[in-house]
């Protein structure tokens, strides 16, 4: 009974495990976080309103047109840009308090988990963006666990930069994907054993989002295309071709780049594959990279790149871009309309379609920039009125809903005088033409001679 007594006591005695608890880590003050992100500000600079923003988002905020500080509304009297060395110091004072940040290897595992969930993709994101910050010191550590395992974590990346939440978390991807862009290079070479077509086409995809992004520093995307460059360039050029859209805009990258040298460009834009592919992709995808990298070829090699374009039947495939792609892609395809005109066989392949490409540029004249209009107004001038210019070219401009007064909206335009007096020439010959076939206006005007302003 006493053994009974004193065991009932002896437990008594005995407390139960507290559990153990970590100290939870202090919260993050407001102050310490940038106004437009929302994120710990990594170089703190103040505004002349007094308000502090990180650098690169008000940098951003600026460059965007903005004359008004974001959190006051107030209008700037300058846009200096004033380190605050303060604030900077109490910010690595707390970051020093805090737990140590994961590996740039788990956070690109946390990255590849996070399929399906936005919040913790875009987390891992801005993780791995505010390490290759140069004052991290962290960029080459970051490439390196990248590189390691590239087949997994550049799909990450790339289907969160094309749908990733926040537009500036979607930039913070690309910028990682330049970190180890040009080892992806190397997946564009090789015999057909080694590469496989899906990491040929997810390499193309990286390199031509990182070569397009406003958001990549120019010595990142020099440093890409000169990797390129140092390639057997025609194994990549013909890669990039079989890639589709992404390939063109990279192709288009080699061509205007700085990087690249007179000789590398020459050997691109000489490639005899390259217009007619090109061409091929316009026609699948509608692509304005595709017109983008006829202009540049255009652009290297003049009169031989003008006649590969036309023999590749180019001519079609633009007038459908004029019609019906975006602004600056029209303008585009409009410009090398024009420069097709310049010569014999650039002026019968558009004849040859005459009703089309009267159509479109007619369509898109006024919808266009003084560019696209000048373009617009120089391809049809060359096509009705130079050298005798092409009958059938007069029949369809002048058979165009509006034509007269499209005509005269360009001349009473701002527009340079050589494209008003190539105006005025295309509205006598669309009034003769008109004439001709019984199709004038009601009025019957003879003093189109008389400039309209």
């Amino acid at each position: 009974m006493d053994a009974a007594v004193a065991g009932q006591q002896s437990r008594r005695r005995i407390r139960p495990l507290e559990p153990i608890v970590t100290a939870a880590a202090p919260p993050t003050p407001a102050a310490f976080r940038c106004p437009i992100s929302l994120e710990v500000m990594r170089s703190p600079v103040s505004l002349p309103t007094g308000a502090t923003y990180d650098r690169a988002s008000i940098q951003r905020w600026l460059d965007s047109g903005h004359r008004t500080c974001p959190a006051t509304r107030l209008p700037l009297a300058s846009t200096d840009l004033v380190p605050n060395l303060l604030l900077r110091r109490l910010i690595h004072l707390h970051a020093a308090t805090l737990p140590p940040s994961p590996s740039p290897e788990q956070v690109l595992s946390q990255l590849a988990a996070a399929d399906g969930e936005p919040a913790a993709a875009e987390k891992a994101v801005r993780s791995l963006a505010a390490k290759i910050a140069p004052e991290k010191g962290k960029r080459a550590s970051v490439a390196s666990a990248v590189a390691a395992d590239l087949d997994s974590a550049v799909p990450a990346l790339l289907s969160f930069a094309k749908g990733g939440a926040g537009a500036d978390a979607r930039v913070d991807a690309v910028r990682i994907l330049a970190t180890v862009a040009p080892e992806l290079v190397a997946y564009l070479t090789g015999d057909g054993t080694q590469i496989k077509r899906g990491r040929v086409n997810m390499a193309v995809e990286a390199l031509a989002a990182v070569l397009s992004a406003d958001g990549v520093a120019e010595d990142a995307k020099d440093a890409v295309v000169a990797a390129l460059v140092a390639e057997d360039l025609g194994l990549v050029a013909t890669t990039l071709l079989g890639a589709g859209a992404n390939g063109a805009a990279v192709l288009e990258a080699i061509l205007t780049s700085p990087a690249a040298d007179a000789d590398a460009k020459t050997a691109v834009a000489d490639r005899p594959e390259l217009f007619p592919d090109l061409v091929r992709i316009l026609r699948d995808a509608a692509s304005p990279a595709a017109i983008r990298c006829m202009a540049a070829a255009v652009q290297v090699r003049g009169r031989p790149a003008r006649a590969s374009m036309v023999r590749a039947g180019a001519i079609p495939a633009l007038a459908l871009a004029v019609a019906a792609a975006p602004t600056a892609a029209a303008e585009s395809a409009l410009r090398l309309l024009a420069e097709a005109a310049r010569c014999g066989d650039g002026k019968a392949a558009i004849a040859a379609d005459a009703a089309e490409v009267a159509a479109a540029v007619m369509g898109r004249m006024i919808r266009v920039g003084p560019a696209g209009r000048e373009a617009a107004v120089v391809t049809l001038w060359l096509s009705c009125c130079a050298g005798g210019g092409e009958r059938r070219m007069r029949e369809a401009v002048a058979s165009a809903p509006e034509a007269v007064g499209k005509l005269l909206v360009v001349m009473q335009g701002d527009c340079a005088p050589t494209t008003s007096r190539m105006a005025g020439e295309l509205l006598r010959a669309v009034r003769m033409e008109q004439e001709r076939k019984g199709m004038a206006a009601a009025y019957d005007s003879r003093t189109i001679h008389v400039m309209p302003y």
